[in-house]
């Protein structure tokens, strides 16, 4: 018993360490995946090019193997390209040069570099997915029918039982000679006026409190704005990191409006609205051209497709969110 208490002593200290070790490791593979995103999401994804190859198996390609030449070509990407064949025929290929992380350390460099291992090791989400996540939905939609249908059902069918009640009461005081007692009309019925009162009240008060949360809303106010720009094409299609564009997002209240030179930053080289891309349609269903809207943002830019011919001037977006004042929201 003396020899088995320094171990009962230790026991929690021991758990203690395990626990922060198993933390540790969940808090790397977060972190690997938050810094891709913040850091590499705008311009890379694993399982298809965007404004950079695709980064599925990145250490087969290159030097990349040797973390060393990784950090080196991160932090410093022209003085890299100086000496490699491999990342010039990158450059050759994209038509753009890869941006400098000088401030990223080796341990956030790695811990980039393990989540695309896992990551490129992952099964890609394929038609098949898409597919049984399109029959589940359905399923569920046609459950909530039924569910409506047979709550509609049975209603009706306890209001028909209710009078057939009532009648076979009224059959059974009569064959007994019991005094049958005049109903009392349906207006000056006490227990009716109380339910309709209160259904009334409720109703009432419900439209009441939604159009009072509704004062000064926009919902749905779609302006016209200089530019036509799609969310579902950046951030879904292209997957672009909603931090590429908002900066400040994590940082401050306001998630902050990209400038032009964020948007030229992948549009320099991006300058056709590809034809696998999705169609674009405004409010009113007409097709919007975004090779023309590209254009559009090449003359704010003073973007002339080969170089900048005048310092530009700011997107005059129309703003269309205002939070009321009751409400506090930090993006942070």
């Amino acid at each position: 018993m003396n020899y088995s208490r320094p171990i009962l002593r230790l026991a929690p200290i021991l758990l203690f360490i395990v626990t922060i070790f198993c933390f540790n490791q969940t808090s790397v593979a977060q972190d690997g995946k938050v810094l891709f995103t913040s850091n590499c999401g705008g311009c890379h994804a694993v399982n298809k090019k965007l404004n950079g190859p695709a980064l599925k198996d990145f250490n087969t390609r290159g030097k990349w193997a040797d973390r060393k030449e990784l950090y080196s070509w991160i932090h410093n990407p022209v003085a890299y390209m100086a000496k490699d064949p491999y990342t010039t025929g990158l450059k050759a290929e994209y038509g753009v040069m890869m941006q400098a992380f000088p401030t990223l350390s080796d341990k956030e460099i790695d811990a980039i570099a393990e989540y695309l291992i896992k990551a490129s090791a992952a099964p890609a989400p394929g038609a098949a997915t898409g597919e049984v996540t399109q029959d589940a939905k359905g399923q569920q939609d046609d459950n909530t029918l039924l569910f409506g249908i047979l709550t509609l059902i049975l209603a009706v069918i306890a209001l028909i039982l209710l009078q057939v009640n009532s009648n076979l009461k009224k059959l059974s005081d009569d064959a007994e000679g019991v005094p049958s007692v005049e109903p009392v009309p349906f207006y000056r019925n006490k227990a009716y006026i109380y339910i309709i009162t209160l259904i009334i009240f409720v109703i009432g008060g419900y439209y009441t409190i939604q159009g009072a949360i509704g004062l000064g809303r926009t919902k749905n106010y779609q302006p016209i704005q200089p530019i036509y720009y799609s969310h579902k094409v950046h951030a879904g299609k292209n997957q672009i990191s909603c931090l590429y564009c908002h900066g400040g997002a994590m940082e401050g209240k306001h998630a902050n409006i990209p400038s032009v030179n964020v948007c030229m930053n992948c549009h320099v080289a991006i300058n056709e609205y590809g034809s696998n891309s999705p169609k674009l349609y405004t409010e009113d269903g007409t097709e919007v051209n975004g090779t023309a809207e590209i254009k559009k943002l090449y003359d704010y830019a003073g973007w002339d497709g080969t170089k900048y011919v005048n310092e530009g001037k700011p997107v005059e977006w129309v703003r269309i969110h205002n939070l009321p004042d009751h409400v506090y929201f930090n993006h942070s």
